[in-house]
């Protein structure tokens, strides 16, 4: 009975690997706006699919054969803005797109595109409304469902 669960543990030791990927450019392709080429963004894009390439299962290895390169290609917020007599309501939505490749020993495997929203209201009844800043946390929102699109779609199990 021992030698039976010695070999059972060792069988499943080995079968519990997470796959190895390795994070390459995040560009930033922006060509109108503040943004546009703006390295910070770029940098914080990075860093957010570093977290969730790793919380979907997956190590992060410089030496891997399995490549993602991301180019964010659109970033803004629209407003609007509804008023009816004393009460008014603004609406901000931020939206990124961006293009992720895979990459199996440089060649390329497949290519993606994905979206992320977040969407801030502020409403006001007889006081003027204050809202309608650039919200950091709205990115940061907008940036994390964008890059958890990215890794769902890619789908990176290649054997």
């Amino acid at each position: 009975m021992k030698l039976l669960l010695f070999l059972l543990s060792f069988l499943f030791s080995f079968s519990i690997v997470a796959q190895e990927v390795k994070l390459g450019e995040v560009e930033n392709k922006i060509i109108l706006g503040d943004l546009a080429g703006n390295r910070d963004l770029s940098f914080g894009v990075k860093n957010v699919l570093e977290e969730v390439i790793q919380d979907a299962g997956y190590d992060l290895n410089p030496n891997s054969s399995l490549e993602i390169t991301v180019d964010i290609l659109y970033f803004d917020v629209i407003k609007k803005n509804v008023q009816l007599a004393v009460y008014s309501k603004n609406t901000d939505l931020y939206q990124i797109i961006a293009r992720a490749t895979l990459y199996n020993n440089g060649k390329k495997k497949k290519i993606v595109n994905a979206k992320g929203q977040a969407k801030s209201i502020s409403t006001a009844t007889l006081v003027i409304d204050e809202g309608g800043d650039f919200s950091q946390a709205n990115v940061s929102t907008a940036i994390k469902k964008l890059c958890e699109q990215l890794i769902t779609k890619l789908k990176i199990w290649i054997k």
